[in-house]
């Protein structure tokens, strides 16, 4: 019985993306390989690691969840020797990937890029872009991205295996256009809609599901503007806020997208707090690597980068309390 280390990673990706076809992107090979990849494992083993049934899902057997737990950590523990090595005793440093959601974009990152140089063991940083945390977790769990910071329920299931550090509650704002008058924003919360900015605020953006809070989102319009309804759609918040931007609709936006946004973006959308609606981000990162002193520095700086700009005191000076509505 012979199980390679390419297959104990094949068996890992799957069982982190739930299918097969998922997983092949991850992993950079066509379906059939991985699919003999496979056969060759269960031949080794002598047993079946997963359901052969038809379903968008892949359900691993008994011996496949054992055998993807072992793979997580056989290979958790050669990639933290891999690394301790070149730490030790390769001189050409190391290579590090960091990864964020498009909210945490524009200046964030070029302040965790100084961080990165500013540690002088790490010989190259990639920023890896992923379109929300559930992406990213992915990334994350098959060591595609050494550092993340994402919303903290994401990795929640994933504490075994990561050290997690909690960085702040990310309030969500809704973004109205500037130009829009109070006294109008309010009518429409009352349920008026006779002003001339009624039509923007009878629109919103709806982000779809990249948000784990879209839900909490739609109910909000449904029950305090329930004449606005989804006219855009978009794949990002920095998008849904330019579209805001544009006096053309609102939109619901985590607060840490406003530092990130531009001035002349900025200037133009009024930004509400929603206290009732937050996600909770954290910093990431595979537990092998708190043993290499680079990663654990660089891990340290970035949370007390997040720590120091990323609070809601400090993003809420860009802020309005929601308008009074005593008509309704």
């Amino acid at each position: 019985m012979k199980v390679t280390l390419r297959q104990l990673e094949i068996l890992r990706a799957i069982s982190i993306a739930g299918s097969i076809s998922r997983a092949t992107r991850h992993l950079g090979m066509s379906q059939p390989s991985v699919s003999q990849q496979l056969a060759k494992m269960e031949d080794a083993l002598g047993v079946l690691l997963f359901v052969r049934r038809r379903s968008p899902r892949t359900e691993l057997t008994p011996a496949g969840m054992y055998w993807a737990s072992s793979a997580e950590r056989i290979l958790a523990a050669v990639e933290a020797a891999e690394t301790q090595h070149l730490d030790l005793f390769d001189g050409s440093g190391l290579s590090l990937s960091f990864g964020a959601t498009p909210s945490l974009t524009g200046r964030f990152i070029e302040r965790v890029a100084e961080i990165a140089l500013s540690v002088p063991q790490i010989s190259r940083f990639d920023h890896v872009w992923a379109i929300n945390s559930a992406e990213l977790i992915e990334k994350l769990m098959m060591h595609k991205v050494n550092v993340a910071v994402l919303s903290a329920e994401r990795v929640e299931p994933h504490r075994e295996s990561l050290s997690v550090f909690g960085l702040f509650d990310d309030r969500i704002v809704l973004a109205v256009p500037a130009s829009v008058p109070v006294d109008s924003f309010r009518a429409c919360l009352s349920g008026k809609d006779g002003s001339r900015y009624a039509g923007c605020l009878n629109r919103y953006v709806d982000i779809g599901d990249i948000a784990h809070w879209s839900a909490k989102s739609r109910n909000w319009y449904q029950n305090l503007l329930p004449r606005a309804h989804p006219y855009f759609g978009c794949m990002t918040h920095e998008t849904a806020v330019r579209i805001v931007a544009a006096g053309l609709a609102t939109c619901h936006t985590p607060m840490s997208v406003i530092p990130n946004l531009p001035g002349d973006v900025r200037k133009r959308v009024r930004f509400y707090k929603l206290e009732e609606i937050a996600r909770s981000v954290a910093l990431a990162m595979p537990k092998h690597l708190n043993s290499v002193s680079p990663f654990r520095d660089f891990a340290a700086q970035v949370s007390g980068l997040v720590r120091d700009e990323y609070t809601s005191e400090r993003l809420g000076l860009s802020q309005l309390p929601l308008p009074n509505n005593t008509d309704r």
